[in-house]
């Protein structure tokens, strides 16, 4: 019957692991869909080994089957993700998901001792800022960037504690650490994690460690000498915990990691998960099916109209982006609009190692932002990661490997095209000069790849928690038990986060039986309704009494 079918939109890292886990834990019985409007699942996860060459300039991206390499001067190039941080329960729980897909011979893990690990950098005042990695070199030898943030620090004990809501991750900083590290520090980690504008983005739901220590201690600088926040969740907790049980001598060591990558790219993840979600009975995964409208019928469940038929199922998660969940659905959710996307250029370099050097041994540089007075030379530049230091071993030649980003927040102002009009070659060519001012390579590349990313990364604008709370109630009361969401929308955009919280749902779902008796709403955006808080500790007490290695055997 109909009654039993799952529809699972959208096949990036967030649609793929809520059907691997559904897959395995949903009552028996189910079928479940996964429906993807591209031909490929991966999402923005994308790797690709390559012969010297330009990609990308018709904006074609090659769809390698990214083997083992044909040719010794193969490279290999990510359009998404690079690396994981194995930290948290995003991080754990990843670590889980590697491990059960036996992907551990994969992966390349980077020790904190590594330089890649140690150095970072930002470019200030017309140079590369080495950022101190540890307090002595901060008061032995700091760089300009950072010659007035120790002061600013001590000051920051002092600083009463806000009582607002949320507030801009710049404001924040601003108040508490002064300008400089706002626009110079922030600004720049800013770019580095979501190609976006500090003076936008709230602080509550991007750099919620800050926030929490503020609540808690009335300061950040004293909530981490004291060790920080306990932030993780009463269900996150279950989960690491069920986790590590099952190596922890494994998970102790690649926690300790600085990041983790994969000999093959950040795509062997995506990639075995598509390929172990094909040889299940349970799954069906159809690509090249846009979704166009999501209704509700009358017996509450979901008529899901494609571009390739209708499909009725009793409950649909969304991984898709909140933007794009707006546009199919009939009765409408408050917010899901609200954000904006950015849109990100990336640009792969490599350069044979006899005809371009690096001086540096870090992971990359970062710029300040775009109100600093030590703006960019190069418009729209957001940082450069240096791929050769950061994880090598993923090519025979050892060429020197970097990826540029440009755009996001600072699209508008530094590109005269739309993301859709550029001409692709501008923007390589802007990478290029990137590669050539700031880091002295004069040499031509060997091999470059453009990728073009519209709307990739979701912008939480100030106010983010409250319109989730929102959201969740219109789900709860339009859709009933029909929808759940989940995705880089809601909760976080890393890998990681994504994982995290699709598994989060899918086991909300499955023990609290809202999937067969349909006894309760789960919207994947319930942890906000404080009011539950002491329904869901016993329901995670339950979880981890054991009831998930009964489902996860069954």
């Amino acid at each position: 019957t109909n009654m039993s079918n799952i529809a699972v939109l959208g096949g990036g890292i967030s649609g793929l692991t809520t059907a691997y886990y559904l897959s395995k834990l949903a009552p028996h019985g189910t079928k479940i869909i996964l429906m993807e409007g591209s031909n490929r699942l991966g999402g923005w996860i994308k790797s690709c080994r390559v012969a010297p060459g330009d990609y990308g300039l018709d904006r074609q991206i090659p769809l390698s089957s990214n083997a083992d390499m044909k040719n010794d001067n193969d490279v290999l190039f990510e359009g998404g993700p690079r690396t994981l941080r194995p930290v948290g329960p995003g991080g754990v729980v990843t670590l889980d998901l590697i491990r059960d897909l036996n992907l551990t011979d994969n992966l390349v893990a980077i020790p904190k001792t590594h330089s890649s690990a140690r150095h970072r950098y930002i470019y200030y005042e017309d140079r590369i800022n080495t950022l101190p990695s540890s307090l002595k070199g901060m008061l032995l030898n700091p760089p300009p960037i950072m010659k007035s943030v120790l002061l600013s620090g001590m000051k920051e004990m002092f600083v009463e504690k806000s009582t607002a809501d949320d507030e801009s991750i710049y404001d924040f900083t601003e108040r508490r650490f002064g300008t400089h590290v706002a626009k110079n520090l922030v600004g720049a980690m800013v770019h580095g994690i979501y190609a976006g504008d500090a003076k936008e983005l709230s602080l509550r739901t991007t750099l919620k460690m800050l926030w929490e220590n503020e609540q808690a201690f009335g300061s950040v600088v004293k909530g981490m000498l004291r060790g920080g926040a306990k932030m993780d969740r009463f269900r996150e907790r279950g989960m690491m915990t069920r986790a590590r049980n099952n190596d922890p001598e494994w998970f102790g060591e690649m926690e300790a990691m600085s990041v983790l990558g994969f000999k093959n790219g950040v795509d062997s993840l995506t990639r075995a998960l598509g390929q172990w979600l094909e040889q299940q009975d349970n799954v069906e995964i159809r690509t090249g099916e846009n979704v166009e409208s999501l209704d509700l019928t009358t017996g509450g469940d979901c008529k899901i109209v494609t571009s390739k038929g209708t499909i009725h199922a009793s409950h649909t998660v969304s991984t898709i982006p909140a933007t794009h969940l707006d546009k199919i659905i009939s009765s409408k959710i408050p917010h899901l609009n609200f954000n904006r996307h950015v849109d990100v250029a990336v640009v792969n370099l490599a350069y044979a190692n006899d005809q371009a050097k690096l001086d540096y041994d870090g992971f990359g540089f970062l710029t300040p932002h775009i109100s600093s007075q030590h703006t960019h030379p190069v418009p729209g530049t957001l940082g450069v990661v240096f791929d050769s230091n950061a994880l090598s071993g993923q090519e025979k030649d050892a060429p020197l490997k970097l990826t540029a980003m440009l755009g996001g927040h600072m699209w508008d102002s530094a590109f005269d095209k739309s993301i859709h009009d550029i001409d692709p070659k501008i923007v390589r060519d802007r990478a290029i000069q990137v590669a050539e001012r700031h880091l002295g390579i004069k040499a031509a590349p060997s091999h470059t790849m453009t990728h073009l990313h519209a709307g990739c990364i979701p912008q939480y604008k100030v106010g983010h928690y409250q319109r989730l709370g929102e959201m969740h109630a219109a789900i709860q009361s339009k859709f009933g038990n029909a929808l759940s969401v989940t995705g880089a929308s809601y909760f976080g955009v890393s890998v990681p986060d994504c994982i995290k919280n699709a598994r989060e749902l899918v086991e909300e779902l499955t023990v609290s039986g809202a999937l067969g008796s349909r006894s309760k709403v789960v919207t994947g955006l319930d942890r906000v309704e404080e009011g539950n808080a002491n329904e869901r500790l016993r329901d995670s007490a339950n979880i981890s009494k054991g009831h998930i290695d009964v489902l996860m055997k069954s």
